[in-house]
């Protein structure tokens, strides 16, 4: 496999635009090539599935014949540089970058195939490209790995197939997101898949990091039994933390180089309590997908979010700072409790000696059933161009891609970077299946488009506004004709 850019010329046809944020506050994949500590092994052992539980995981038969291509491309468009995810050239050492070689390899070589990422840029970019591509016919590329929402807004373009039309692909299997069955497919249709081939699906999970070492100096409880009593609420956060506060830099201020018990940017990081209080964008009633977001709740949402991240001074929000404010204080010892996700654990937090652990987003209240988190919108998802030639063979790549993430690349991913090099203790192992199997992807967030509710939450509390229902009927008629637009492309489909 080899990784490709596409030539000068085409770039320049682009429509340039100034460099911002290149997601939704995930990091690109971790450049990590620092070879697996002598303890790996051992430790794997105890805290990953039982060997022979992931020995039948590699049996399981991924229901796709052997065909040989010929040496065809299969060539990939991603975005915001997470190639990482998807390629390294060759073995390093490092656990995540050999697995993912190897698949490439085992998949290569079992069609006969020359894989090729041949664009990796910042999304918007990214999607001129398809864009360009479809609009001219031209079948330069079979798979579109890309920003979530920005695969979203092209997938109601038209520009993709409807993956259930697509031969060998089977969202049965479990190398397949339940979402996509569930929450992104509507009428039969569904132009944008998420699979364990989109390895940021996972490493984008928002969780809540928690410092030990820093949370014993103030006397805390046992954090992951508070989790599993079901008690762990924002009230719960609000209360343990509020007082948690230390001036370590003698100037009489609260600021960012000061310690706090609770800290959080109050960007996309705070959009995703929308869905850890179980107040989703769209529902699903019997076969339909409902629009659900304008809750009462929602004004209580707004009110509890903003009052917490703007009343107590052991709480922060840094409001004037950059994302992944929470993760930037927490890597350096000054947040007793963070947001972030999961893939910082790799790429900002591995070097900490402090003993440190995950937890759930929290729920809104007890009565709550169940913990729930978003994957940041930066994380990737996979749609078919229309333009494709040969549906069947890119059927078949992909669904054995999928496959073979799920029997190698995600077991090293989550089992042994994730539980062995980021965690120090088995509870923590138990807390990070939690968050990872509480993920949810909306439909609502994932066809937003730029254009419906997934980020109003976050605007108001950067905005220290707590006047949810103001602001909602400013934008309530776009939001409604936006989403309008979505469902009459999925209930008129015709492919």
């Amino acid at each position: 496999m080899k990784k490709t850019r596409i030539a000068a010329f085409l770039l320049a046809a682009l429509t340039l635009i100034p460099a911002v944020m290149t997601s939704c506050g995930g990091d690109a994949p971790a450049n990590d090539t620092q070879a697996v500590n002598e303890n790996t092994e051992a430790v794997t052992d105890a805290v990953t599935e039982p060997a022979d539980s992931l020995e039948a995981r590699k049996l399981v038969d991924d229901g796709v014949e052997t065909k040989d291509y010929n040496g065809a491309p299969f060539r990939i468009v991603t975005s915001d540089g997470q190639t990482g995810y998807y390629y390294v050239e060759a073995e390093t050492g490092e656990v995540v970058d050999d697995a993912l070689f190897r698949r490439n390899s085992r998949v290569e070589e079992r069609f006969n195939i020359d894989m090729e990422i041949v664009f990796d840029e910042v999304y918007w970019d990214s999607s001129k490209y398809i864009n360009s591509l479809v609009t001219a016919n031209d079948d330069a590329i079979e798979l579109v790995a890309m920003h979530a929402i920005e695969c979203g807004l092209l997938g109601i373009k038209n520009m993709f197939y409807n993956w259930y039309d697509i031969p060998h692909v089977n969202f049965n299997q479990p190398w397949w997101s339940e979402s996509t069955r569930e929450d992104l497919s509507y009428d039969g249709v569904a132009p944008v898949a998420i699979g364990d081939f989109v390895l940021s699906a996972m490493a984008s999970t928002y969780c809540t990091f928690y410092n030990k070492s820093l949370a014993a100096n103030y006397d805390l409880p046992d954090m992951y039994q508070v989790v599993r009593d079901g008690k762990w609420t924002i009230d719960y956060i609000i209360s343990t933390t509020k007082d948690i506060y230390s001036d370590v830099n003698g100037n009489g201020q609260i600021d960012s180089e000061d310690l706090f018990g609770y800290a959080s940017d109050t960007r996309s990081n705070m959009d995703a309590y929308l869905w850890a209080f179980d107040n989703p964008i769209f529902k699903r009633d019997g076969d339909k997908l409902v629009y659900s977001y304008k809750t009462e709740k929602m004004n209580n949402i707004v009110s509890k979010l903003v009052d917490t991240f703007t009343t107590y001074q052991g709480i922060s929000g840094g409001f004037e700072a950059s994302w992944n404010y929470g993760r930037d204080l927490f890597m350096v010892s000054r947040a007793v409790f963070a947001n972030g996700t999961l893939n910082h654990s790799r790429s900002s937090l591995a070097d900490m000696t402090d003993e440190i652990g995950f937890l759930p987003y929290p729920k809104w209240d007890e009565a709550q059933k169940e913990y729930h988190t978003l994957v940041d919108g930066s994380h990737q998802a996979l749609a078919v161009p229309t333009t494709v030639g040969d549906p069947d063979m890119v059927g078949a790549v992909t669904e054995v891609l999928n496959a073979e993430s799920w029997k190698t690349v995600v077991p090293a991913y989550y089992d042994v970077a994730l539980k062995v090099k980021a965690t120090r203790d088995l509870e923590s192992v138990e807390m990070i299946d939690l968050v990872v199997n509480s993920r949810k992807f909306d439909f609502g967030y994932i066809y937003d488009g730029w254009s419906g509710p997934s980020f109003i939450l976050s605007g108001l509390v950067q905005g220290k506004n707590s006047d949810f229902e103001s602001t909602y009927a400013s934008k309530e008629k776009a939001i409604l004709n936006h989403y309008d637009t979505v469902i009459e492309f999925f209930e008129n489909y015709e492919g």
